[in-house]
């Protein structure tokens, strides 16, 4: 059994053990002492934690419906909640909760993560690395004792990859094949077009199909590779344009005389109520500054104050344009 699976099932363990009656402050000191050992004690036990609670909602739902349908029965719901819980939870362990960024068992063991529109979520791998998830975003993992691969199916993920000579970290993205033995890097794939940024170590940037003539690309820090359209880029840029294209970490967005089309796209990323340029002569307005990434209503505020632009705010949208 994997390190990870083993961290993972002493969580499920505390999490049932916390659930009976005779709980003590023992029995909390010692689980205390277990969540201080290591991060992935108290990342698996969030996990956990948040699973548990879904599925102690979807009894009390459950148990609402039993109710209101059969009555005569109801006063029986409370003794048969606990192994009703058991195996709920049990079955939430075994399907995840992908789409809030937890995951799924697929078949042969790979997992899959998903957040949503502004949702951002870090998961340990078996291995020792860590993916963080962007908004948006779709990925696969298969992690065992012989290779380690994941598909970024859409999205932007950072790679903290534990260094193993033994088993190359390969990321599938599209048509481009991200090759390591350990280090930190950016992947975003947005349709067919893929961006790679290093922010430590080097990659090795590949064509899928062995048959393209496409040389692969050795990328360290201070280089990023563009895929797009079969064709592959890599261009100098800056250590301060990484730490910008990384600020969504930190849940910001950091913009250097970048023109609002290009300000809105991103915004929108983030958020359900979208930002539309309705006067094109605004589109080019060159936006400056950090950003929560979540917080699209500030921002149009901002718009407003400091460039004097006109915002309509129709609860799904916002709508920019000249000052009339």
């Amino acid at each position: 059994m994997s390190k990870a699976k083993k961290i993972e099932d002493c969580a499920f363990a505390w999490c049932a053990r916390r659930e009976r009656p005779d709980w003590s402050a023992s029995d909390q000191a010692e689980l205390d002492a277990w969540l201080a050992e290591s991060t992935e004690h108290r990342v698996a036990m969030l996990r956990m934690e948040y699973g548990w609670q879904r599925v102690d909602r979807l009894a009390a739902l459950r148990a609402s419906s039993l109710r209101q349908k059969v009555p005569i029965i109801s006063q029986r719901l409370p003794d048969a909640r606990g192994p009703w819980l058991s195996m709920a939870a049990g079955f939430l362990l075994v399907l995840g909760l992908g789409s809030l960024g937890l995951s799924q068992w697929m078949d042969g063991g790979t997992q899959r993560y998903v957040t949503v529109v502004g949702g951002h979520e870090t998961v340990p791998l078996r291995d020792g690395s860590h993916v963080e998830l962007n908004t948006d975003t779709r990925l696969r993992a298969s992690v065992d004792e012989k290779a380690r691969t994941v598909w970024l199916d859409k999205g932007e993920a950072y790679f903290e990859v534990a260094h193993d000579p033994k088993r190359p970290f390969v990321v599938y993205a599209g048509d481009r094949r991200v090759v390591v033995l350990g280090t930190h890097f950016l992947v975003r794939r947005d349709g067919d077009r893929i961006e790679v940024i290093v922010a430590e170590g080097r990659v090795r940037v590949e064509a899928v199909d062995a048959g393209k003539a496409l040389k692969p690309a050795i990328i360290t820090p201070g280089n990023m590779v563009v895929s797009e359209s079969g064709s592959m880029l890599v261009a100098s840029t800056s250590l301060e344009k990484v730490e910008s294209e990384l600020a969504w970490r930190r849940g910001y967005l950091v913009f250097d005389k970048t023109s609002l089309a290009s300000v809105a796209e991103q915004f929108n990323r983030y958020n359900d109520k979208k930002v539309v340029i309705n006067d094109p002569a605004t589109s080019d307005t060159r936006i400056s500054g950090s950003f929560e990434a979540n917080n699209v209503d500030a921002f149009a505020r901002l718009l407003q104050r400091a460039y004097g632009l006109s915002v309509t705010d129709d609860k799904e949208h916002l709508l920019i344009a000249s000052p009339d």
